[in-house]
């Protein structure tokens, strides 16, 4: 459990200062000013911003309802949001680190992303409305989408300091309780129990998948509880890190409150399908 911490702790100040910094210095409204007039163009947008305006999966939402208001179309504004946890610079050099410099894992992590933020989008662009009007506020429990365009320079890194304690310390309970897990199931489930579900690749993918939904580890840290299950098979870590961004248990009641059923019917079981079917295919090349 202490090594798992340890090891993962680092990424997850970074990550919250980070994600702190973009949220106090970065107008999510700078976006709007070029936006593609392809569908393409626009999921294209949408996904790479991830790896230039990278953010926390509670932190993304109510960012992501301000770029809708303003103009920015929702299925762009959707795959952004799923895509963002995942395919930032903090996040792949986490999974890189934690899986002990695999490349693959990391590349499979970043197409996994792609294709559920492409998928949902496009059923997105299908509706004539996802967001959910009676609701203007994101219950996450975060300090965003507060105006500090106006603040004094200093009042702006004092802001970021806040915002980036408060994330460590509401994000780092969980990665306490994720590696309390990892060591509980390592260190009280018998063996041929472990080794069963280890063994069997559906049975792996699908309990891993619960286990990240349940958790709700911040992604700057969920690969060094995911590659701490070494007994089990690639394909099983890589649907924990890639669900888990995507579905947890925060992330389903802010969905609830800020997209209408549809979106939020969408929004959840288009990654959980996605996710066990790309994994299982991962699995099933034998790397």
């Amino acid at each position: 459990m202490a090594a798992i911490f340890i090891e993962a702790m680092p990424f997850l100040v970074i990550g919250a200062l980070f994600s702190a910094a973009i949220e106090v210095f970065v107008s999510p409204e700078r976006l709007v000013r070029h936006i593609p007039g392809s569908t393409a163009g626009g999921l294209a947008v949408g996904i790479g911003s991830g790896f230039i305006l990278p953010t926390c999966e509670c932190g993304v939402v109510p960012i992501v309802r301000r770029l809708m208001l303003k103009g920015v179309p929702p299925f762009m504004a959707i795959a952004y949001m799923l895509a963002a946890p995942i395919v930032n610079p903090i996040v792949l050099a986490s999974t890189y680190i934690a899986f002990r410099g695999s490349l693959t894992m990391v590349l499979a992590r970043v197409m996994l992303a792609v294709v559920v933020a492409t998928a949902v989008g496009l059923y997105a662009k299908r509706l004539k409305n996802v967001v959910h009007d009676s609701n203007d506020s994101c219950n996450c429990g975060h300090m965003h989408n507060h105006d500090h365009s106006r603040e004094p320079f200093l009042h702006k890194i004092k802001s970021v300091m806040m915002h980036g304690a408060h994330e460590f310390m509401d994000m780092g309970k969980f990665l306490i309780l994720g590696a309390m897990a990892a060591a509980a199931f390592k260190t009280l489930l018998p063996e041929n129990i472990m080794a069963f579900f280890g063994g069997n690749l559906v049975l792996s993918i699908m309990g891993m998948m619960a286990l990240a939904i349940l958790l709700s580890i911040c992604s700057e840290a969920d690969a060094f509880v995911a590659a701490s299950f070494q007994i089990f098979p690639a394909a099983s870590k890589l649907a924990f890190v890639g669900i888990g961004p995507m579905v947890d248990l925060k992330l389903i009641g802010m969905y609830a409150v800020t997209f209408n059923r549809r979106m939020v019917l969408a929004l959840v079981v288009g990654p959980v399908v996605l996710v066990f079917l790309v994994s299982w295919l991962f699995g099933q090349t034998g790397l």
